[in-house]
């Protein structure tokens, strides 16, 4: 039998975002995401681009209008939750599951509140990385950013929120509602629980502070003798999950690149 495709990595992508499979604090423009086997948040681009301009600042906080009170898709309970607890999480409750509280629902849909975008622009990033030169000696480099089989790629803009609203549904669609003394006694003081809707239904959850939980990249590649920039399409693949403290890297040998090479960075 076939598995079913998890939602909980794309749900973003009809919006033009990818998604922070466990969103947190400290994803922020310039950061590299590394692919390979597996998905993964790096780090900084400028600590391993020493470049003689400084890095370029992201933009202030700006409403981001093709998100902010949008409804996803309806999602099926399961991966729905799925995506509820990670951002519970983040906002600070400690371990949430909220199955009891949400049996009565089949699925789940989602949309986020006072959403901000963050943003280097490609130009910016492009004026940087032309004045600057890639550190090949640097372990997690000598493998991202030089095998055939790796990838990497800049983030340009994020998406962050401290407030998440979800709408309980039954098998038909219709809206149901949820346990909410249930789900007070669960989250704790870190996260606010305001209800509303039918029977509430609808259940908006505050935390204290805004999360990263989507994001756009560019792919940059080394061709014949020079850098590129592109664009890269939101997907499943491109989601990723990190805990504070940032990720493990790969190491492997460095290899020499020949005049007319193609290395993914």
């Amino acid at each position: 039998m076939p598995k079913k495709k998890d939602p909980s990595v794309t749900f973003l992508n009809k919006f033009g975002y990818n998604v922070v499979k466990l969103p947190r604090v400290g994803i922020e423009p310039l950061d590299v995401i590394g692919v390979d086997d597996t998905t993964q948040w790096l780090g900084p681009l400028s600590s391993v681009w020493q470049s003689s301009v400084p890095a370029p600042e992201p933009s202030a906080p700006r409403p981001a209008a093709p998100v902010n009170g949008q409804k996803t898709d309806k999602l099926e309970i399961g991966f729905g939750l799925q995506i509820l607890s990670n951002a519970l999480a983040a906002f600070g409750a400690a371990a949430p599951s909220l199955d009891l509280a949400y049996k009565r629902a089949r699925k789940v849909q989602f949309s986020y509140t006072g959403v901000t975008s963050t943003v280097v622009s490609p130009l910016e990033a492009g004026n940087y990385m032309a004045s600057g030169t890639l550190n090949t000696s640097n372990p997690v480099v000598q493998h991202y950013f030089m095998q055939p089989d790796s990838q990497a790629f800049v983030i340009v803009d994020v998406l962050k929120s401290n407030s998440i609203t979800v709408i309980a549904l039954d098998e038909h669609g219709t809206e149901v509602g949820v346990d909410v003394p249930s789900i007070e006694g669960i989250l704790g003081a870190n996260v606010k629980v305001k209800p509303g809707g039918a029977s509430n239904s609808s259940i908006t959850y505050t935390g204290k502070k805004p999360v990263t939980f989507g994001f756009i990249v560019d792919e940059i590649m080394f061709e014949n003798g020079k850098w590129s920039l592109a664009g890269a399409a939101p997907s499943g693949a491109l989601a990723f999950a990190t805990a504070p403290g940032g990720a493990g890297a790969a190491t492997t040998s460095p290899i020499l690149l020949g005049t007319g090479c193609r290395v993914a960075l």
